[in-house]
């Protein structure tokens, strides 16, 4: 089944109360600051002048009269013509009579502001100019307009302009020829050219004093009373909305980049595997663990492979320092103190460590690779953890050569050797990404437990891990959170196995009592691990 990393509403629940408190201080101070600095501006006032742009030509003929109107123009059009240094230059000089610098025009475009309603035969166009001083903002609004209006006017003059200008230079080129004739040269045809150029040229004035724009002013800008920026009320509920969008992006960018495991309920959700049990964080040097939640572990475990005899359990990770070795102890040692027959294996052959733990000596009780050199022979070593508790256990002292291989060829012989014999088999092996040793032993056991560094366990390789056992066919039954602060406890305890949420009510070596669906037997006393001989080595990590 793969794991589906679409948020759920829980997940959005959780990153609003966790990101909430910040999310509320980042928005005070952001809008109290805006407000502040918004408060201290010099007010804006904006002025506004209206245009109306006609599409369609002017209809003058029941008077008898023809008028030339400028060519049709589209609303972006006029707009970029009301914008262009041409015309703004045009008003300022309008307004202070001289003539206007290049910086005077770009300040005046920077408070320039044109909307415009676009119709089939006419558009609006408003022509907003914003100014600290309302007189000047309605001033420099209505020059903008006229400048406008005139420039369109003169569009529809510019042809006109030629022609006048070609027929006054013909006329004059008449007279010159006509101040030049000798008396006795006929003049005629000349005289009537003139007076025919004339005349065209009578008709082309009286045309361009007719001449219209398609741009007039609808209504004429007045001073504003009311000021339009700065609103320090809105600026600070802007800002502080703002605020609280930048927390959360910020919050969902350092959980994407922070690929940690983050609890127990992110390491069940990424897995898709239910948490069988939840172990603090221990001393350096021990390994140990709350014996509450070793019996959450063995009962999950117990109730997850109910139809299996014996049952052959293998513990590993994802990579080194996850706390395997301890949770393979705890186990083992839990399923012994409620008298199942178990025998601990120490599979490691990277990093061995039951050895030491156990304090064996490594000439008197045989090895891990002693018992795969001689199967029929192989005699596991009996430890007493505890008053009448005793657990039988193969250990490894020291890396060996070429581990898979060895594994590969033997190991499971020697289960077959030793499944009549017990009722649980415990399989400490190495990591499942670095090496191939945990995947070589997997297929030869009931199911898998997984366990996790929760503050140190990176996601990705967490699912890989996994990923990588399920398409072998393993079965894992579930993991195991490890290395926990002590009061980072989780939420709840539904749907993640019996040891979700428990695992702290009990202190190291002290009593264990019965749990739930676990064999009679009753409860037993402590391990005192002074007596039995057991000493944690100085310095070791519970791997």
């Amino acid at each position: 089944m793969e794991h589906d990393n679409e948020p759920t509403l829980r997940d959005l629940i959780a990153l609003f109360r966790r990101g909430l408190v910040t999310a509320l201080v980042a928005a005070a101070v952001v809008a109290l600051a805006t407000f502040l600095v918004s408060r201290a501006l010099p007010s804006s006032f904006e002025a506004r002048a209206t245009l109306v742009a006609s599409a369609q030509d002017p209809n003058q003929r029941d008077f008898g009269v023809t008028l030339v109107t400028a060519p049709t123009l589209d609303v972006a059009t006029y707009q970029a013509a009301i914008r262009s240094r041409q015309v703004l230059a045009e008003a300022l000089r309008e307004v202070s009579s001289t003539t206007p610098t290049s910086r005077s025009v770009d300040d005046l475009a920077d408070v320039l502001t044109l909307r415009a309603d676009d119709a089939r035969t006419s558009s609006v166009i408003r022509v907003l100019v914003r100014d600290e001083n309302p007189a000047r903002a309605s001033v420099l609004a209505n020059a903008i307009a006229q400048a406008a209006v005139r420039w369109d006017g003169q569009r529809a003059t510019r042809s006109l302009e030629t022609i006048i200008a070609s027929l006054e230079a013909q006329i004059a080129a008449i007279d010159a020829e006509l101040a030049a004739a000798i008396d006795d040269v006929p003049v005629e045809g000349l005289t009537r050219n003139r007076a025919e150029l004339q005349l065209q040229l009578s008709s082309a004035r009286a045309l361009r004093t007719a001449a219209v724009g398609r741009l007039e002013m609808l209504e004429e800008a007045e001073p504003p009373r009311d000021s339009v920026a700065p609103r320090p009320v809105r600026n600070a509920a802007l800002a502080g909305l703002l605020a609280v969008f930048l927390s959360y992006g910020l919050l969902l960018l350092r959980d994407a980049l922070d690929t940690r495991v983050r609890g127990a309920e992110d390491l069940a959700r990424i897995t898709d595997l239910p948490v069988l049990a939840e172990f603090p964080k221990v001393s350096t040097g021990r390994r140990g663990l709350p014996l509450e939640a070793a019996s959450y572990l063995r009962t999950s475990v117990a109730f997850a492979t109910n139809e299996n005899h014996p049952k052959v359990i293998q513990v590993t990770s994802a990579g080194a320092s996850h706390g395997k070795s301890s949770v393979s102890i705890a186990l083992a040692e839990s399923f012994a103190r409620q008298h199942f027959r178990t025998l601990l294996i120490d599979a490691d052959l990277r990093k061995p460590v039951m050895g030491r733990e156990y304090c064996l000596d490594v000439v008197q009780h045989p090895s891990l690779p002693d018992a795969l050199a001689d199967v029929e022979n192989a005699i596991p070593t009996r430890v007493l953890i505890a008053d009448d508790v005793e657990l039988d256990l193969i250990p490894s002292y020291e890396a060996a050569p070429n581990p898979t291989e060895l594994l590969a060829n033997r190991f499971r012989l020697l289960l077959d050797r030793m499944r009549p014999h017990y009722d649980v088999i415990v399989i400490d092996s190495a990591p499942v990404l670095p090496v191939a040793d945990a995947l070589t032993i997997a297929p030869h056991t009931t199911g898998v437990v997984f366990a996790v560094s929760v503050p140190d366990a990176d996601r990705r390789q967490v699912t890989n891990a996994v990923a990588l056992l399920r398409r072998m066919g393993v079965r894992v039954l579930g993991t195991v959170a490890t290395n926990l602060p002590v009061n980072a406890r989780s939420g709840g305890a539904a749907g993640y196995g019996y040891g979700y949420g428990y695992g702290y009510g009990y202190g190291y070596g002290q009593s264990e009592g019965p749990a739930s669906g676990a064999p009679a037997g009753g409860g037993v006393t402590g391990r005192d691990d002074a007596r039995y001989g057991r000493q944690p080595a100085a310095g070791t990590t519970a791997d």
